[in-house]
């Protein structure tokens, strides 16, 4: 890890930041908004560890949210520790729940052996399936085109997970 460059980019972050990537040991959990600096933060912290202590990158797990998420924080750790980046095990909490659940199938009989996530494809058809369910008077149901508001409750279910927003919200 070249100093100068971590130095740079640690002036740049404002106290919290800085005492996420300081604090060097246990687990840390960066919540923020979009654009605040969660993936610098910990990437720097990773960077922190591995400079300061004998861990190594094997030793590291980096749970995101989304796959973008994930994907940044590799590209940030290649730049600032180089190859050493793809020896961290970097995942959204989804990925590494399935990866547990995959790989200690005894101690989760309720689990397929062929767990996955559904692609848009089975998405589209589930709520085709709700939709075809539903009673012709119901407002998600046009007259002309029974699924025309597919895409619109596609783009809500997503936004209402993105928002973490719950029937107590």
């Amino acid at each position: 890890m070249s100093n100068k460059s971590f130095l740079s980019e640690y002036q740049k972050l404002n106290p919290e930041q800085k005492s996420a990537v300081d604090t060097i040991e246990g687990p840390v959990m960066v919540i923020a908004g979009a654009g605040t600096g969660k993936t610098q933060t910990i990437a720097l912290r990773i960077a922190n560890i591995l400079d300061k202590t004998d861990t190594k990158p094997s030793s590291i797990l980096c749970l995101t949210y989304t796959d973008v998420a994930a994907n940044n924080m590799r590209n940030r750790l290649l730049e600032m520790i180089g190859p050493d980046a793809y020896k961290i095990k970097i995942c959204t909490f989804h990925a590494f729940c399935n990866d547990i659940i995959s790989s200690n199938s005894q101690y989760f009989p309720f689990a397929s052996s062929s767990l996955k996530a559904i692609d848009d494809l089975e998405t589209i058809e589930i709520l085709k399936n709700i939709i075809d369910n539903l009673p012709n008077s119901s407002p998600l149901i046009s007259w002309g085109d029974r699924y025309c508001y597919q895409k619109s409750v596609l783009d809500g279910i997503r936004l209402i997970k993105r928002e973490s927003i719950t029937k107590d919200t």
